[in-house]
């Protein structure tokens, strides 16, 4: 379990890869294990960005899902408002107790930040941030880069 946290934590630090491109049999057979091995993640494996309502960027998040019916989710979170630092990032607690609920937890220099979410008809996810005695209305996105 703390492998696989701590590769979540650098991951989120680097773009995830991009799939190979169609050329080559090589590249073909390249393209094909990736699309199969990409297949055997649960829905909210990757990087995802948590946004405010005018679409600031607060946090990136690394998701770890591995497939089943109740997966042990895992996940790691990075300020995008503070400065870089070893206190800006982290392991955060993540719980699914319904497929259209997902709550995360973490602690920061500030103070607990704890992120309550539910999923809407399109499949994006929705909700609020409580952090130091504030709440914002977010959503979550799965990250462009």
């Amino acid at each position: 379990m703390i492998p696989l946290l701590a590769s979540a934590v650098l991951a989120l630090a680097c773009a995830p890869p991009a799939p190979p491109t169609q050329g080559s049999p090589v590249d073909q057979r390249i393209s094909s294990s990736y699309e199969a091995a990409q297949a055997l993640q649960g829905e909210l494996d990757g990087a995802w960005d948590l946004t405010d309502l005018e679409g600031r960027r607060l946090y990136s998040l690394q998701i770890v899902d591995p497939p089943g019916p109740r997966p042990h989710l895992e996940a790691a979170w990075r300020s995008l408002t503070a400065p870089a630092s070893i206190d800006a990032s982290g392991p955060a607690g993540i719980t699914q107790p319904t497929t259209s609920v997902l709550r995360l937890s973490f602690s920061q220099v500030g103070g607990p930040v704890r992120i309550d979410l539910r999923r809407g008809r399109a499949g994006e996810w929705s909700g609020r941030l409580i952090e130091q005695g504030r709440v914002l209305r977010v959503t979550l996105r799965r990250s462009a880069a």
